[in-house]
């Protein structure tokens, strides 16, 4: 395994210091502790659990018998998990009902449990040669959010608004302007502010505008100092957080629409990196790593609660991706991995990396 899969095993965050990076460092604000706190509900029913040592005893042996499982696939995985996360749940709420639980030696008995849980579904991922696509779909079926009414309510009220957002044609332009209008439409927006529903909408809409704009020039962007962009959309993206937080905005529906607007801009920006890919030879070998670490975005940074907000043109986004990637040896060529690492070990990883998040 090249030096590429030992830094992608090692990474969680996948942050490059890389110019070509711009357009997914700061894109992708971190939403998980926010989407916890807003959507976070208790799964699983109590068992007929007699004592916490009882409970303790019932998860131990749920790992024990999962340490005997030989294989496991695309099919089986996903249902495997949801009964453990079920189970795993179940267990913390009725231990999290003695006041001491925090401290005591029962915890401690728990999260080690938990983790060896964690690596024993790592182990399984080994028994088969794992897709793209599997990632997604496993991803999708183990998201504790799936059968959240309020948020599928919410995505379906979003989604004609981000469809709409295709049938805006967009203006061509040179790099310069390209750059010169995206530095400009940052700044107002820092300057003014972003203070209610039809300010977030407006913002999302010209963004997208600009953003697709930059994208068109993606590739001349090698040697480009483009990182004012990057902190310029950090900095919107919390201070909208924060309007919302206050009460400004529904913070809720904001939270869905700027999920919902980075699902699609990682999309984008995949998109893009493998049409790049098919049209040109890279310039050099830092350019080939973050175009692949751009097309790897949407398997890494759409996380449990973003995968809820897919609507169907986003799954066929994924699919188009999934599906350029093992059909041409120039992918694997380009990034200088053999034709089974992109293929089989990265995705491998890449499931790896989402289980030991759970």
């Amino acid at each position: 395994m090249n030096q590429f899969l030992e830094r992608l095993k090692s990474r969680c965050g996948f942050t490059v210091n890389t110019k070509s990076m711009i357009v997914t460092s700061g894109i992708m604000l971190s939403l998980g502790i926010v989407c916890y706190a807003m959507f976070r509900q208790c799964s699983g029913n109590d068992l007929d659990f007699q004592s916490g040592d009882d409970a303790i005893a019932c998860y131990r042996g749920y790992l024990n018998d999962l340490c005997e499982k030989r294989t496991s696939g695309a099919g089986s995985l996903g249902k495997d998990i949801n009964e453990w996360q079920e189970l795993r749940d179940t267990v913390y709420k009725y231990l999290e009902r003695d006041s001491t639980f925090c401290h005591s030696e029962l915890s401690q008995q728990f999260y080690e449990i938990s983790d060896s849980v964690r690596y024993q579904f790592v182990r399984l991922t080994e028994t088969w040669k794992p897709s793209y696509d599997d990632v997604i779909t496993i991803k999708e079926e183990t998201t504790p959010y799936r059968k959240d009414k309020e948020i599928t309510e919410l995505v379906h009220k979003a989604t004609p608004f981000f469809l709409h957002l295709d049938s805006i044609k967009q203006r061509r332009t040179t790099k310069a302007e390209a750059l010169d209008t995206y530095r400009t439409f940052l700044k107002i927006v820092e300057r003014k502010g972003i203070r209610s529903r039809k300010d977030l909408l407006d913002f999302i809409q010209t963004e997208d505008g600009v953003f697709n704009a930059f994208l068109n020039h993606l590739y001349e962007y090698d040697d480009e100092p483009v990182a004012d962009l990057t902190y310029s959309t950090e900095r919107i993206c919390k201070q909208i957080f924060s309007e919302a937080r206050q009460g400004r905005m529904d913070s809720k529906e904001t939270l869905v629409y700027m999920s919902m607007r980075t699902i699609r801009r990682l999309l984008q920006n995949a998109t893009v990196c493998v049409n790049d890919i098919s049209a040109h030879k890279m310039k050099s070998p830092t350019q080939a790593n973050a175009y692949l670490w751009m097309i790897l975005q949407p398997y890494i940074n759409i996380d449990p609660l973003a995968m809820t907000m897919l609507t169907p043109e986003s799954k066929e986004n994924l699919k188009y991706i999934s599906g350029k990637l093992p059909k041409s040896t120039t992918f694997a060529r380009t990034f200088d991995i053999n034709n089974e690492a992109l293929n089989s070990l990265l995705p491998q990883q890449l499931l790896k990396m989402y289980i030991l998040t759970l």
